[in-house]
């Protein structure tokens, strides 16, 4: 993955997380997303990534790190997919809770810069 495709991909997992707490904020009893038994509210999500966000951080870990870990603590039967199916289930959750998120361009003007 190119550095400007990571950064537009960091900036839009940041903005999900961002759109998950707004829906916290008005309706955190709503589901968020559903696997299984589990139904994850916008209000137990928000929770989860801000209690991981600490520890990935602290991990020198990315912030989609806490989503996927989130996702996990909050839909506990994730857990009992093989790897592969978790991976694309997780993959689906976050794309279905981001489908409104629209990722910010990066600007890809040329500037000129001081070398010297």
């Amino acid at each position: 993955m190119s550095t400007t495709t990571q950064s537009i991909r960091e900036q839009w997992i940041s903005d999900l997380c961002a759109h998950i707490a707004d829906r916290s904020e008005t309706g955190s009893w709503m589901v968020a997303v559903r696997y299984g038994r589990d139904a994850v509210t916008f209000g137990a999500l928000t929770s989860a990534v801000n209690d991981y966000r600490r520890i990935v951080g602290e991990q020198g870990m990315s912030l989609e790190s806490a989503l996927t870990a989130a996702l996990l603590h909050s839909a506990p039967s994730l857990v009992e997919l093989d790897s592969v199916d978790r991976g694309r289930t997780l993959n689906q959750m976050i794309h279905w809770l981001g489908r409104d998120v629209v990722a910010t361009p990066i600007s890809t003007t040329t500037t000129l810069r001081s070398v010297g």
